[in-house]
C-alpha cells in the first residue's frame, strides 16, 4: 500500500528526472546545431574554392571562421536565455 510520503517522493523524483532530461536535450540540441552550422558553412566554402579554383582556400577559411563565431554567439545567447 502506498502512503502519501511515497507518492510525494515519487513525484519529486519524476520532476527531477524530467528536469535532468530536458537539460540534456537542450544542450545536445545546441551541440548538434553548432556542429551542423560549422559543417555546412565549411562545406560551402570548400565548394566555392573548388568552383573558383583558388590555390589558397580563402572561402573555406572565411566561412568556417564565421560559422564558428556565429555558433559561439548562438551558444552564449542560448546559455544566457532563461
Amino acid at each position: 500500500m502506498e502512503t502519501n510520503n511515497d507518492g510525494a517522493g515519487k513525484d519529486e523524483r519524476k520532476r527531477a528526472l524530467q528536469k535532468q532530461s530536458s537539460g540534456f536535450l537542450k544542450y545536445s540540441g545546441m551541440a548538434t546545431q553548432m556542429l551542423g552550422t560549422i559543417l555546412i558553412f565549411t562545406y560551402g566554402g570548400y565548394k566555392l574554392d573548388e568552383w573558383q579554383q583558388n590555390k589558397v582556400p580563402v572561402w573555406t577559411l572565411v566561412l568556417s571562421l564565421l560559422s564558428i563565431a556565429g555558433s559561439l554567439y548562438m551558444l552564449i545567447k542560448g546559455f544566457t536565455k532563461k
